[in-house]
């Protein structure tokens, strides 16, 4: 019988301990105006899932997109503001994870509307036009009072 392994169990089969995973986060991870002990000791208290979580969505980033900046840039042309400098520059004040979310949304989106596009497109110019019908006029209705 097949139980679900626990983070722990991951963090300890797939990368050796705590300690190594922190240290490939902190290699994929851009740090900001902080140190890299500091950033090292938060993250090392903190759980092994959100760990986990962090890695996959960083090696995601880095896999998919190179950087956060390339990150930046492809949600932007995808919202149609690529050449909006302060969108682009608030942009990259959110989080990794955040701008992730919102380019897989994104996608999804975009790939969503295109099937309901074109079937718009091919039934509007296959279908005929109809003939305007006359209005009727409008008839008073005596009030009662």
């Amino acid at each position: 019988m097949s139980t679900k392994r626990t983070p722990v169990q991951v963090v300890r089969d797939e990368h050796e301990g705590k300690e190594k995973l922190v240290e490939k986060i902190m290699g994929i991870i851009e740090r900001s105006e902080e140190n890299a002990e500091e950033i090292k000791g938060r993250l090392l208290k903190a759980s092994n899932r959100q760990l986990l979580r962090l890695a996959k969505s960083a090696e995601v980033i880095r896999s998919k997109y190179g950087s956060k900046d390339q990150l930046v840039a492809t949600v932007a042309s995808a919202l149609g503001r690529a050449k909006d400098s302060d969108f682009a520059k608030r942009l990259s004040g959110y989080t990794p994870r955040r701008l992730l979310d919102m380019a897989q949304s994104l996608i999804k989106r975009k790939s969503a509307t295109a099937p309901r596009t074109a079937k718009a497109e091919t039934a509007k110019s296959t279908a005929t036009p109809k003939a305007k019908t006359a209005a009727k006029p409008r008839t008073k209705t005596a009030s009662k009072s």
